[in-house]
C-alpha cells in the first residue's frame, strides 16, 4: 500500500489527496497470480466427505465449502500478495489452503495445494458464461478469481459469487452483473469461465436471499474521497452518519457494490483505508452502509465516483484550459508499448463542473503512424497560459535521450488549448544543434509564470550542472520566454559559478513560482536544504529569485531558520505549494511539514505558510502554523501530495 490522500481545500489552497497520477487503460492491479508458497493438503476435512485431496468433488460440495469459509469470515493474507502469507485449516475443509482468492478456490475445489490464477487452468476447463453452474469459477488469469455460485436472475444476467477479494474484506458472499462494467474491483470483460476438471454433477441448495437490509434509522453519506477524485496508493474513506433514533455504531463501506472495510465505533464520522492497488485502474464507485446499536442496517448511501491510477507514473498537472474560471486537471499517461514495441502516451483532460469533473476526455494519443515513439516517463508536464488568450496550455520538457555521439538531447513541446481540447504538440525548442550544448531533461526542475508581466506565462529551469573541477556543486537558472506563438532560446539568468555564492547543490533545491511582491511578475521561489550545524540542528534556507520586465534576477535569500524562534527546520520533510492565501495580492508560501511519529507511533505534520510581503523588505514573513493534526489522528506525510 503506497499513498493516503487527503483534501484540504481553501480559496486557493489544495492539499490534496487525489491529483497524482490517473489511468484510464485498465491494467493489471492485482496481482493474485504472483502469489507463491507450497502446502500439500493432507485432508479434505468432514466436507471432503473421506475423498483424498485432489479427487472429485460435487458441486453441493464446492458450495458447502466455500460457505464454511464465508461464515468464518476467513481474512484475506495478512501481507496480502507479499510472503510471508497466511494460510487456514479447519475440521470442516481440511487444509491448509493460502488466504487469497486462488487459495480459496483451490480450498472449495479441494485441491491438493494452493494454485494461482494461472495455473488454476490447469485443472479446469473454460467453458461459455451461458454454461455457468454452481461450482464454476469466473478466472481473470492476470488479477482474480471468484467463486460462481448460482444465477439470481439469468434473465438480467445477475447472480452469486463469494470471493476472497483484498486485504481488510473477509471471505463473503456478495452479487455480481455480466452487464456491470466491473465485478469485484476489475472488469467484468477481463473474466473467462472455467469448470474443475473433476466436479460432479448434481441437485445444489440454491442461494438464498436474506432480503434487501432495513432502511431505517442510520443514514449514511460518503464524505471522502470527493466525487470525480483521481487516486493512487493506499487513500482514506470518510462518511458521516445521521441517526435520527438512536447512536451510529458502525459504516460499512463498498466499492463498486463490495464490501472493502467495516468500521465498528460510536459517533457521527467513520473513517477507513482503502487500498487501490487492489482495483483495476480506471473509475470505481465508493458507497456506504451505516448501522445503529439496534442493529439496523441503513439504505446504501448516494454512490461518489473516482478513478484509479497505479498503472505506471502518469505526469499531472491543473489549469484553467477551456478559460471559465474552474481549474481542470490535465494528465499525461503511460500507455505503454504496443506490440510494435512503440511507446504509447495519451493526453487526457478532466474537466472541472465547480463541484466535481467530467468524465476524462482523450484530447491526444500518439498511437499513429505519424508522430513516433512518446514515452511518458521522459515527460516532464508544467502548465501556464503561454500564449496569454486565457485559457492555459499544456508544457512538456522531454528527454530524447543522447545522440550518436553521447549529447543529452531534450526537446520543449507545447499543446495550446483550443478551449475545448488541445492542438497537437509543436515542437518549440530542441538543443539539437551545434551551439547549444548538452542537455538532459533528468537534470531539469520546471517552474512556470509570467516572470516578465507581459501577460504570458514563461518556463523557468533550474539545471543541475554537477560539481566543477573544485568540486562545488553549480546551479544554473534558465529561462524560456514565451513569444506568443513559441518560446526563445533559453537564456541563463543565473549559476553559482561565481566567487562569492558558494557551492549550490541541485538536489537540495525545490523551486517554485509565485508573485511573492504584487509587482504583477511570477518570482522564483527556491527552497535550499543548508543541512545541520555541529549542534545537530537542521537550516533551511528560501532564496527568491524577483522577476523583472527583462525576466527572473538571480536569488537572494529572503528568509531562514537561523534564528532563536522558528527551531531546526528540514527542507526534505517539507512539500511546497503557492498561491494568494490571504487575498493580499502577493503570493504566499504554503509548506507542508513532516514532525515524524511521537513514542505511540502517530504520525504527525503540520501546514506552514510564509505570507509574502513588500514592505520595503520584500521577502517572505516567517513561517506562520495554520494546522496540525493533533485531534485529527494519525497523518503520513510521505502520503499526502500538494497540488
Amino acid at each position: 500500500m503506497s499513498v493516503r490522500k487527503t483534501a484540504l481545500r481553501g480559496t486557493s489552497l489544495l492539499l490534496a489527496t487525489a491529483i497524482a497520477s490517473v489511468a484510464l487503460v485498465t491494467g493489471t492491479a492485482h496481482a493474485d497470480s504472483v502469489q507463491a508458497g507450497y502446502r500439500a493438503v493432507t485432508s479434505t476435512g468432514s466436507l471432503g466427505h473421506g475423498a483424498s485431496p485432489g479427487g472429485q468433488v460435487t458441486r453441493q460440495q464446492v458450495l458447502d465449502r466455500a460457505r464454511v469459509w464465508a461464515d468464518a469470515r476467513v481474512p484475506y493474507s495478512s501481507n496480502g500478495l507479499n510472503s510471508p502469507y497466511s494460510w487456514w485449516q479447519d475440521s470442516q475443509t481440511g487444509g491448509r489452503y493460502r488466504q487469497d482468492c486462488s487459495g480459496y478456490i483451490s480450498m472449495a475445489w479441494q485441491l491438493p495445494e494452493s494454485r494461482n490464477t494461472w495455473s488454476l487452468r490447469d485443472v479446469s476447463t473454460q467453458i461459455s458464461r451461458s454454461e455457468l453452474q454452481p461450482g464454476d469459477i469466473l478466472n481473470d488469469t492476470n488479477t482474480h478469481v471468484v467463486l460462481f455460485a448460482g444465477w439470481k436472475d439469468r434473465s438480467a444476467q445477475t447472480f452469486y459469487f463469494y470471493s476472497e477479494s483484498g486485504r481488510r474484506v473477509p471471505t463473503q458472499r456478495y452479487v455480481g452483473n455480466f452487464n456491470a462494467s466491473m465485478l469485484s474491483g476489475h472488469p467484468t470483460s477481463t473474466y473467462r469461465a472455467y469448470r474443475y476438471k473433476k466436479i460432479v454433477d448434481g441437485s445444489v441448495n440454491p442461494e438464498t436471499d436474506p432480503g434487501a437490509p432495513s432502511a431505517s434509522p442510520a443514514v449514511a453519506t460518503v464524505t471522502g474521497p470527493s466525487d470525480s477524485a483521481i487516486l493512487d496508493g493506499q487513500v482514506a474513506m470518510t462518511a458521516s452518519v445521521a441517526e435520527s433514533v438512536g447512536t451510529p455504531t458502525g459504516a460499512d463501506f463498498y466499492v463498486d457494490g463490495e464490501l472493502v472495510d467495516s468500521v465498528a465505533s460510536k459517533g457521527n464520522s467513520f473513517a477507513a483505508s482503502l487500498d487501490t492497488t487492489e482495483l483495476s485502474d480506471g473509475p470505481h464507485k465508493l458507497t456506504v452502509r451505516a448501522k445503529n446499536a439496534a442493529g439496523q442496517a441503513g439504505p446504501v448511501s448516494a454512490a461518489s465516483g473516482f478513478f484509479v491510477a497505479n498503472k505506471a507514473v502518469p505526469t499531472t498537472a491543473t489549469g484553467d484550459f477551456d478559460g471559465d474560471g474552474k481549474a481542470d486537471v490535465a494528465v499525461l499517461y503511460n500507455n505503454g508499448q504496443n506490440s510494435s514495441g512503440k511507446n504509447i502516451t495519451t493526453l487526457y483532460k478532466f474537466t472541472s463542473t465547480g463541484s466535481g469533473f467530467k468524465a476524462p476526455e482523450k484530447v491526444w494519443d500518439n498511437d499513429n503512424a505519424a508522430t513516433g515513439s512518446w514515452n511518458a516517463d521522459r515527460s516532464k508536464l508544467s502548465v501556464g497560459d503561454f500564449n496569454g488568450d486565457g485559457k492555459a496550455d499544456v508544457a512538456v520538457l522531454y528527454n530524447n535521450g543522447q545522440n550518436s555521439s553521447g549529447k543529452n538531447i531534450t526537446t520543449l513541446y507545447k499543446f495550446t488549448s483550443t478551449g475545448s481540447g488541445f492542438k497537437a504538440p509543436e515542437k518549440v525548442w530542441d538543443n539539437d544543434n551545434a551551439a547549444t550544448g548538452s542537455w538532459n531533461a533528468d537534470r531539469s526542475k520546471l517552474s512556470v509564470g509570467d516572470f516578465n508581466g507581459d501577460g504570458k506565462a514563461d518556463v523557468a529551469v533550474l539545471y543541475n550542472n554537477g560539481q566543477n573541477s573544485s568540486g562545488s556543486n553549480i546551479t544554473t537558472l534558465y529561462e524560456f520566454i514565451s513569444t506568443g506563438s513559441g518560446f526563445k532560446a533559453p537564456e541563463k539568468v543565473w549559476d553559482n559559478d561565481d566567487r562569492t555564492t558558494g557551492s549550490w547543490n541541485w538536489k537540495r533545491s525545490k523551486p517554485v513560482a509565485g508573485d511573492f511582491n504584487g509587482d504583477g511578475k511570477a518570482d522564483l521561489g527556491i527552497l535550499y536544504n543548508e543541512g545541520q550545524d555541529d549542534q545537530g540542528v537542521n537550516h533551511t534556507a528560501f532564496h527568491i529569485g524577483y522577476g523583472t520586465a527583462d525576466g527572473i534576477h538571480g536569488p537572494k535569500r529572503a528568509w531562514d531558520n537561523n534564528d532563536r524562534t522558528t527551531g531546526s527546520w528540514n527542507a526534505d520533510r517539507t512539500k511546497l505549494v503557492t498561491g494568494d492565501f490571504n487575498g493580499d495580492g502577493k503570493a504566499d508560501l504554503g509548506a507542508f511539514y513532516n514532525q515524524g511519529q511521537d513514542s505511540d507511533g502517530v504520525n504527525h505534520a503540520a501546514l506552514y505558510t510564509f505570507f509574502g510581503r513588500n514592505d520595503g523588505a520584500n521577502g517572505v514573513y516567517g513561517p506562520a502554523k495554520v494546522w496540525e493534526n493533533g485531534t485529527t489522528g494519525s497523518w503520513n506525510w510521505y502520503r499526502s501530495d500538494l497540488g
